[in-house]
């Protein structure tokens, strides 16, 4: 992966909604609000995935919501998984802010699945009690 598009990444906050509560993961930290959420539905992981900007190439806000409506139908088929909405925020606004889904529950393989077919270079993967890390699709 490109080490700016890398920089790009892991200088975003990716924060999801929870019964009107807001918890944001950054790469390299462990979350406590995560944790917990983790203890209160009984999962061990979570993806933080988009299907903005295939590739990183930029698309217009429609087209980038259509591509997440196509992402979330996908994810709402999958048994056993509980989703929240949230975003991507590059911290330097150099990035537009990207409309993600933190999805609790998944294998990372099906989450590397997922990110391949919506044309993603990366998700966020979190691990209970662990910090969260980049995935290089």
């Amino acid at each position: 992966m490109d080490t700016t598009l890398l920089e790009h990444y892991k200088n975003t906050d990716y924060w999801f909604v929870v019964n009107e509560r807001k918890i944001t993961l950054s790469v390299g930290d462990i979350n406590s609000d995560f944790d917990s959420l983790c203890r209160d539905v009984n999962c061990k992981t979570g993806a933080f995935i988009t299907a903005f900007n295939p590739l990183s190439s930029l698309l217009s806000i429609s087209e980038n919501r259509d591509r997440n409506q196509l992402l979330e139908a996908d994810i709402s088929n999958l048994k056993g998984i509980r989703y929240f909405y949230g975003a991507g925020e590059d911290r330097d606004n150099q990035w537009p802010t990207e409309e993600s889904f933190m999805v609790l529950g998944l294998s990372q393989q099906t989450v590397i699945d997922l990110a391949r077919r919506y044309q993603q270079n990366a998700f966020l993967w979190i691990e209970h009690q662990q910090a969260a890390v980049l995935i290089d699709v």
